[in-house]
């Protein structure tokens, strides 16, 4: 029975750690706007190859090298023309004003294209964190990009609560090594 209950703890932990970690990149994320080399994908345009959800391990591109970075053929983040909307869509064509770009479920390239490649953030290394495990979903749900405006009242109340708990672990601790000194003196 220890030995379970050993594993369930350390699981447990590890499992704490990894969420908020999550929650931390999350919130960092929001406030400021920056683009971790961690991207979830937000839509459905590039299935199957890409899902709402995925978590994926994007590269930055060498603005002075762009010439050479991305290739034809390549799934790269880029900022939406004139907003600041992250895209992630397949390049399939180079031209000299910069990449015709296409989700691999939309049946015509983007009307915004060709991307300037000012506007190219990175190219996705192929590398991802499926949509099946959920955190991606959960990441989306918590910055309040989808079932909005849930996320945020969800992620606000989880802050609020582990405030509360490192609040009350720190005055419990203080509280009983009080009672060791006091202890200790009688």
């Amino acid at each position: 029975m220890k030995i379970s209950k050993k594993i369930v703890d350390i699981a447990s932990y590890i499992l704490l750690g990894i969420l908020t970690t999550l929650l931390i990149m999350a919130v960092v994320s929001a406030l400021t706007g920056s683009v971790f080399p961690l991207l979830i994908v937000k839509s459905g345009s590039m299935e199957p190859v890409l899902e709402r959800g995925d978590i994926i391990l994007i590269e930055k591109v060498d603005p002075k090298n762009i010439v050479a970075d991305p290739v034809k053929g390549d799934i790269i983040v880029f900022y939406k023309p004139g907003t600041d909307i992250l895209i992630v869509h397949r390049a399939i064509q180079r031209t000299s004003n910069g990449f015709i770009t296409k989700g691999d479920a939309n049946n015509f390239p983007d009307a915004f294209s060709p991307i300037s490649p000012e506007y190219i953030v990175g190219r996705w290394t192929g590398i991802k964190i499926p949509s099946w495990t959920g955190l991606g979903l959960l990441l989306l749900f918590l910055k309040g990009e989808i079932y909005a405006p849930y996320g945020k009242i969800v992620l606000i109340t989880l802050l609020i609560i582990n405030v509360i708990l490192i609040v009350r672990d720190i005055f419990s601790r203080l509280r009983r090594s009080a009672q060791k000194e006091q202890s200790k003196e009688y």
